[in-house]
């Protein structure tokens, strides 16, 4: 364990929520990462919610996926950069009627959309609010020509979140949502209106509003500084980096986003948890 800052160890003690990204901090691919067990048996005396940005599956989906694997959640305990777009569409959409889209994203992405209250329209040159961009696995040619038929006619887009890969087992990753950002970018001379999920605070904020916790009350737990450490950083909670997933001990040296502490993995943070717990009990 490494102190970013010079003792937020002591911070550790009054969070009563983790904030837990996924892919490259608690799972990779179909499988926990080490040190996800006794983790999860060190906070289970507190709340536990995990923010992902991978919006090419619906919830249901990740919740299958974590029982597979033993690891504790119920629906009300993920949330999904696709959730956060939900609500930032229906914000920021036509008072009189549901807002309507040209989705670039999954089917298991139009379905959360769908279950939110979103219009969706698939065909081109329709009349539509937003085209909005996700990690879509099922990606064609002709969502890319149409999307960009439409963002060249003026219709603003917006953008699930910014990675530019999602890391999978064995080293291998695939192009996600950063990477369609930039070839929109590319096509069409346009930046994006909005991308909704982390580094943008919008997923904390839903659990602030949501939940009877306290800034001072939370931990951010992430493998990526661009998003998990600046998402916790612009909301001003704890934020903890890992070394399990796409961040190395050289790039978080060299980051102009510094997280709090720095842990090996999950597992270490939860040898420190118990440490701490121990010294704190009575002899």
């Amino acid at each position: 364990m490494t102190n970013a800052n010079q003792d937020p160890t002591n911070r550790l003690s009054q969070i009563k929520c983790w904030l837990l990204d996924m892919d490259g901090t608690i799972t990779l691919g179909e499988e926990a990462l080490p040190g996800a067990a006794p983790f999860f048996a060190s906070i289970r005396e507190q709340e536990h919610i995990f923010l992902t940005n991978n919006s090419s599956h619906a919830r249901s989906h990740y919740l299958a996926r974590l029982g597979r694997i033993g690891i504790p959640a119920s629906p009300e305990q993920i949330l999904t950069s696709t959730d956060a777009m939900a609500l930032y569409l229906k914000t920021i959409g036509p008072a009189a009627r549901p807002v309507r889209i040209y989705p670039v994203g999954t089917p298991g992405f139009e379905q959360d959309l769908l279950a939110a209250g979103i219009e969706l329209e698939k065909e081109r040159e329709k009349e539509i609010d937003f085209v909005v961009l996700a990690f879509d696995t099922s990606l064609v040619y002709e969502k890319l020509d149409v999307a960009c038929d439409y963002i060249r006619r003026g219709i603003p887009y917006l953008a699930t979140n910014p990675d530019l890969v999602c890391p999978l087992a064995g080293g291998r990753v695939l192009p996600d949502c950063g990477a369609l950002i930039a070839y929109m970018q590319t096509c069409t001379g346009i930046d994006p209106q909005k991308v909704i999920g982390k580094p943008q605070t919008a997923m904390i904020d839903m659990v602030l509003a949501s939940r009877p916790f306290r800034q001072e009350e939370l931990a951010m737990v992430g493998d990526r500084i661009y998003t998990d450490i600046a998402s916790a950083r612009n909301a001003g909670i704890l934020s903890i980096a890992v070394l399990s997933g796409e961040a190395t001990r050289e790039d978080l040296e060299q980051a102009s986003v510094k997280p709090d502490l720095i842990f090996a993995d999950v597992g270490e943070l939860a040898d420190c948890l118990e440490k701490q717990r121990a010294a704190g009990r009575p002899s």
